[in-house]
């Protein structure tokens, strides 16, 4: 009897998440961009005040795969430049640093919950979370990435995005922990 209810089950929720999102038309995503650094260490409690974003050699590529109307996978890669003249996690670095970072991240499209894409083609939102790299100098950490973001279709194929995530770091070097990322890209699927 078990077994039986078991391969129910299995049955139910197979075929029920193979209805719920068929894999899209055009599955791949590539992007290409600008970033702004906020590591000024007030988390959010300035939200807003720009006067210590970083904002040097700024530039963000990425892919994406996706695998239903709910569901994709990303891959991005991030330069910038920590300024000396802004402050960094409470503090002032020496000189101006090189931050590179690396991010492998899932997105969940929400827009489909509330409006399908059918009456709102134009307009994509998603939340986002995965796990990074970021390194700065010497000094590198693995970082927790969670944030959201907002897709415009200009095009069929061409598009806007704009995201800002947090990022939390697993090393204590003081001026590279917890930072936010905003950015604004480019983006065309195929």
């Amino acid at each position: 009897m078990n077994k039986l209810a078991l391969s129910i089950c299995l049955l139910i929720s197979t075929y029920g998440f193979s209805q719920y999102g068929a894999v899209t038309d055009v599955p791949w995503t590539i992007s290409a961009g600008i970033n702004v650094v906020d590591n000024d260490g007030f988390q959010f409690d300035k939200p807003f005040d720009t006067g210590n974003w970083n904002f040097k050699n700024p530039f963000t590529i990425g892919a994406e795969r996706r695998f239903s109307e709910l569901l994709a996978a990303n891959v991005s890669l991030t330069l910038n430049g920590l300024e000396s003249s802004n402050l960094q996690n409470g503090g002032y670095l020496s000189k101006d640093e090189t931050l590179f970072a690396i991010d492998a991240t899932a997105k969940f499209y929400y827009d489909q919950l509330f409006m399908p894409t059918y009456q709102l083609n134009w307009f994509q939102g998603y939340l986002i979370s995965g796990l990074g790299y970021t390194s700065v100098a010497s000094y590198n950490t693995a970082t927790f990435d969670f944030g959201f973001g907002f897709q415009f279709w200009l095009e069929n194929n061409i598009g806007f995005r704009i995201q800002t995530m947090g990022k939390w770091g697993f090393n204590e070097w003081i001026y590279l922990k917890n930072y936010i990322q905003n950015s604004a890209e480019v983006i065309y699927r195929f």
